[in-house]
């Protein structure tokens, strides 16, 4: 399996999150930093030559975990948006 770098994954990173509405101010390291840091861990913990059954589970997991919550923070940033308007 091929290794993939930091700098990769944050390029894929940064364009799947494109037009998405995320505050990076409350970041006080900035938005390339909060991904370098969250990056760096993540390459760490999957970045190796094996994945396990495991493995596989808990990225699985984690990335429906996370695509749940950002749904419903979406929805709620959406109806936020139109209570102002």
């Amino acid at each position: 399996m091929a290794k993939i770098t930091l700098d990769e994954l944050i390029d894929i990173a940064f364009a799947h999150e494109e037009g998405d509405p995320i505050d990076w101010g409350v970041f006080k390291e900035g938005q390339e930093q909060a991904m370098r840091m969250i990056g760096s861990s993540i390459l760490e913990q999957f970045d190796k030559e094996i994945i396990t059954d495991g493995d596989r589970l808990i990225l699985l997991s984690v990335i429906t975990k996370l695509i749940t919550e950002n749904m419903i923070l979406h929805s709620k940033l959406l109806t936020a948006t139109k209570k102002e308007v």
